[in-house]
């Protein structure tokens, strides 16, 4: 990262990102994944449920951006761009296979951006595209035939890779998930390197719930609900909604008094979203007594969280039921 690519970032204001991020800078490219991951992730949860299939939806925003930020004409609108891609991956998910486009919308689409492209647009974006094709490079030949397939070109739907590469669709879905995996820790990597106010706070917040919840079960019930305004939203995946920490205090005695604790996988923030997501515990006479887990999103105010979305896993099915 050059003296210019280093002031942007440390300057750290979303535009800038944006801007170093379109003319090449994959440190800005990066940190832009690890700061709207939380809220994307979150959208995901709310549209598809707790499941593979929202993080899938937000892999694949990612990998949409990869080729088309440079489409991006105005950098303060990337939160709002990235929502619109995430739906429609959203979308996508939900149906099971992209909608096909006909030769002479593809046609089109090119037309359409050899005009609104100029040459210096092309010339600034050349070192972020390179970078993004040798990150590609560095897959397995299978996974990164299916990644250029479903994300660079016009034959992105799992029958289409299906008969184009001559293996099960089932196949096809795996590579894509293996790929994405791979191509996420890339994104991250690309952010170590950076030097913003994020990664202070990330790290903060992880500190903070991991501390907090282990302090939960160590016997300091009130110190951990303090956390929550007392007229706290409290909305579950099924709909139900409930105004006041009274219900969250309810919920927490609950499982203080059965046995079940929620261990903290894995901790993503991004301004004054938190999100959470967990493996429930469940004691070993009632193993069943809750879902395998379940992902909390928290908007936090000044000094407690205001609104929490609980989205429980769904449970496995067993034969006998």
């Amino acid at each position: 990262m050059d003296r210019q690519d280093r002031a942007l970032t440390k300057k750290g204001g979303e535009a800038e990102i944006v801007f170093a991020a379109t003319n090449g800078c994959t440190v800005s490219l990066g940190l832009l994944f690890e700061r709207y991951r939380p809220q994307l992730y979150a959208a995901a949860v709310a549209l598809l449920g707790y499941s593979s299939d929202a993080e899938d939806a937000v892999h694949d925003t990612f990998l949409t951006v990869l080729g088309r930020l440079h489409q991006l004409r105005e950098p303060r609108a990337i939160g709002g761009w990235l929502h619109t891609i995430l739906k429609n991956q959203c979308l996508m998910q939900h149906r099971r296979a992209r909608p096909r486009a006909s030769l002479d919308e593809a046609a089109r689409c090119l037309e359409e951006t050899s005009e609104t492209d100029s040459v210096e647009s092309r010339i600034q974006n050349r070192e972020l595209r390179d970078r993004v094709w040798t990150a590609l490079q560095n897959l397995p030949e299978p996974q990164r035939a299916a990644v250029i397939l479903r994300y660079f070109s016009f034959c992105s739907s799992y029958e289409e890779l299906s008969a184009i590469l001559g293996v099960p669709i089932g196949t096809i879905r795996s590579r894509l998930f293996e790929a994405k995996v791979r191509l996420s820790k890339v994104l991250s990597g690309w952010a170590d390197g950076g030097i913003d106010e994020h990664e202070n706070h990330l790290s903060k917040r992880q500190a903070f719930y991991q501390e907090a919840f282990r302090e939960l079960y160590r016997g300091r019930r009130d110190d951990f609900l303090a956390h929550y305004a007392d007229n706290l939203q409290l909305i579950w995946s099924t709909g139900t909604r409930s105004v006041g920490r009274a219900h969250l205090d309810v919920e927490v005695d609950n499982d203080l008094c059965t046995g079940v604790q929620l261990a903290p996988l894995r901790i993503m923030a991004s301004g004054n979203l938190t999100v959470i997501e967990g493996a429930f515990i469940n004691p070993p006479e009632t193993p069943d007594l809750c879902p395998p887990g379940c992902v909390l999103v928290m908007q936090e105010g000044t000094f407690q969280v205001s609104r929490l979305h609980i989205h429980l896993a769904p449970r496995v099915m067993r034969f006998e039921e």
